[in-house]
């Protein structure tokens, strides 16, 4: 049976300051010059990342919880009468990165499903609702210099993530390029080396987002997906996934929330053999 999986790309902190600057203030204002060097210092990072030879390999855990309920009590969807209305899996694979110049290979061992041991080579993911590709290089959809040109920038605030000092700044679209497929959203930069410590993605990131719509009109409420990824491991200047979520909500008129599906995928055990990061411009 087909699976409904939707097609990511490729994902309570403490505040210091609320100020908010903008990418179009005039030119001689203090805030567009620093909005501006925090842009060049971070399109430094995707350069340097895009640039690199990478050969690592980490545990990728996946916890997946799916609830059907509403599909099987409607008509409008029979064929989930055939599935459980809480679904709950667990895969574990052993996932390989490989970057050498422009091509980039990312290969998985199923290790386990449920509890039970697996050896599946060159494994796709099993995940059912949600899918996604490369998390790694997130920050240069985003925020890499020649993408830059293709979106607006806000910094809306200062933030303490996990011990180290943040700006947070937000990537939308410039009038217009919106028709295209544009990626946008949050981004947290550290503030010490402009590495990239995480990422929020706008829900209509979701390159499939009128499948996600189209449930929620079934649901009669409005779609409200979460989607991040947070990059705790450094290795050579180079910040490496942790976590990826995904949660898929919908909002009835009366303010209720109904979560469909959470996907967290756990990245841990690194092991690196190849971190080049010499950066030619």
């Amino acid at each position: 049976m087909k699976r409904e999986r939707i097609l990511i790309p490729l994902f309570v902190l403490i505040v210091f300051s609320t100020q908010i600057y903008s990418q179009r203030t005039e030119d001689n204002s203090i805030d567009q010059a620093e909005l501006k060097t925090i842009l060049t210092k971070c399109a430094e990072y995707c350069v340097k990342l895009g640039n690199s030879a990478l050969d690592f390999v980490c545990i990728e855990e996946i916890n997946e919880k799916i609830n059907r309920t509403r599909e099987i009590s409607s008509v409008w969807e029979p064929s989930y009468k055939d599935r459980k209305p809480i679904e709950k899996n667990k895969y574990i694979y052993d996932y390989q990165f490989i970057k050498k110049r422009q091509k980039m290979d990312e290969t998985r061992i199923l290790l386990e499903v449920n509890g039970m041991k697996k050896n599946e080579k060159n494994a796709d993911l099993k995940t059912r609702a949600f899918i996604y590709q490369n998390v790694l290089f997130g920050p240069v959809e985003l925020i890499d210099k020649i993408i830059q040109q293709y979106y607006d920038y806000t910094v809306r605030n200062e933030e303490l993530f996990k011990g180290e000092e943040a700006v947070v700044i937000e990537a939308i679209p410039k009038p217009g390029k919106e028709q295209g497929y544009l990626p946008y959203g949050k981004i947290w930069i550290k503030k010490a080396d402009f590495s990239i410590l995480k990422i929020e993605w706008n829900q209509k990131t979701v390159r499939s987002f009128k499948a996600v719509e189209k449930i929620a009109k079934r649901y009669n409420a409005e779609p409200k997906i979460i989607i991040f990824t947070e990059f705790d491991f450094e290795k050579k200047g180079i910040r490496f996934p942790s976590r990826h979520v995904i949660i898929e909500m919908y909002v009835q008129e009366d303010g209720t929330e109904f979560i469909r599906s959470e996907t967290t995928v756990i990245y841990k055990d690194y092991k690196f053999f190849t971190v080049e990061t010499e950066v030619k411009y």
